[in-house]
């Protein structure tokens, strides 16, 4: 077996979807949310160090609740997590809240501005998935909201490397279900697979 040394440290940072938060429900069970999974699957070749928290929007706009800032709060999440070799970034859908009013470019900027911020680890990036526009998402996730997804997806080269998440099953609107954490699991799985990583 690998020591914990010769292991790749992958440090995932995001929203949600990362913490297993769920508008039905209490959160979704330890053992059930992707990052445990994803730990499970890669049978020790990695060690995982997931910070997800629920709103983190990948700017640094909020300023009703600063602490929900991504980029603010990098810097010392990353530390934290200690000699990372890899940064998998789960964050803008939080962004597309009508209530920021933020553009596809605007999004795109402050997700790039990650890999200036990883000293140095290759940053990977989960595009924000697709979404309920109905009720069940909450009066801020609306069409333009999608439509401004779609626009972030059209140019998702800008971010370098990227994973693009099929259709995930949801629990609510927006949250995974448990069906859809063991799906991305597997899709990230796979894409680290195919980067050899």
């Amino acid at each position: 077996m690998s020591s914990d040394r010769a292991m790749k440290r992958i440090f995932i940072y995001g929203d949600s979807n990362v913490w297993g938060d769920s508008f039905v429900g209490s959160r979704v069970r330890h053992s059930d949310r992707w990052v445990n999974r994803l730990k499970r699957e890669l049978r020790g070749k990695a060690h995982i160090i997931a910070n997800g928290l629920s709103g983190r929007v990948a700017g640094d706009f909020c300023k009703a609740k600063p602490y929900k800032n991504g980029k603010h709060t990098f810097a010392e999440a990353l530390q934290q997590a200690s000699n990372v070799n890899i940064v998998i970034i789960a964050l803008g859908t939080n962004d597309l809240q009508q209530q920021y009013g933020r553009t596809a470019q605007a999004i795109i900027h402050d997700l790039t501005d990650y890999q200036k911020l990883a000293h140095g680890a290759d940053v990977i990036y989960i595009l924000p998935p697709a979404f309920s526009t109905g009720e069940d998402s909450g009066p801020e996730f609306t069409e333009q909201s999608e439509a401004i997804r779609q626009e972030i997806l059209q140019n998702k080269e800008a971010l370098g490397d990227y994973i693009e998440l099929p259709f995930i099953p949801l629990s609510d609107g927006i949250h995974f279900s448990a069906k859809g954490h063991r799906l991305v699991a597997h899709t990230v799985k796979q894409a680290l697979k195919a980067r050899q990583m």
